[in-house]
């Protein structure tokens, strides 16, 4: 079973607000996991967006438990995958191969722009190879303090900080390759490069 959240279903029955709030704040320490402020996030952008016609949240359910949760964004300048989160024990069942697929139809595009920590790489490296996304750019400390953030299919916008930015790597299926390295920190990105390089290819 689904739970879809968008404006027409919430204007609807605005209690489905009410619903998706009580997932999150029950699998609050899992979604905190990958990024702290979620909570911040969820109520003061997700909510509104739904309200105003610019995101989508889907919950999957197996019975009566949520297994799976769906954010994305819709807007004329930005179609964008915000959150994909499967429970760990759904892990490895097809189950977010079909929120990849469920979020290209919702956001009427394959190639949608998101964005994944290296911490959570690792996890989503087999389906990013899958579907041919491209990856763009590299922002340090952007969700997460001195943790790298990868941005596929496009560029994060310049609230999530592209000041921060560098160069597009060698794991860009264009097949653009990385500037010379001069500092410990672009020593550092190229490692992480190099790593995401074998979990893609």
């Amino acid at each position: 079973m689904r739970l879809l959240l968008n404006q027409q279903s919430v204007n609807g029955n605005p209690a489905l607000l009410f619903d998706l709030l009580n997932l999150i704040e029950q699998d609050v320490q899992f979604l905190k996991a990958s990024y702290p402020l979620f909570n911040d996030w969820l109520t003061k952008k997700v909510v509104p967006g739904i309200c105003n016609g610019e995101r989508t949240v889907l919950i999957e359910y197996r019975e009566s438990t949520p297994v799976g949760l769906l954010i994305i964004k819709h807007t004329v300048e930005e179609k964008k995958l915000c959150t994909l989160r499967v429970r760990p024990h759904f892990e490895s069942k097809g189950l977010g191969i079909k929120l990849f697929e469920t979020a290209f139809n919702l956001l009427e595009t394959d190639r949608p722009l998101l964005s994944v920590s290296e911490i959570a790489l690792p996890k989503f490296a087999t389906a990013f190879n899958h579907f041919g996304f491209s990856h763009e750019a590299s922002y340090e400390g952007v969700y997460l303090p001195k943790v790298v953030e990868f941005s596929f299919n496009g560029l994060l916008s310049h609230s999530a900080g592209t000041n921060r930015a560098t160069a597009p790597s060698s794991i860009s299926s264009a097949g653009r390759t990385t500037s010379p390295k001069s500092s410990s920190r672009n020593s550092r990105r190229s490692r992480l490069s190099d790593q995401i390089t074998s979990f893609l290819f």
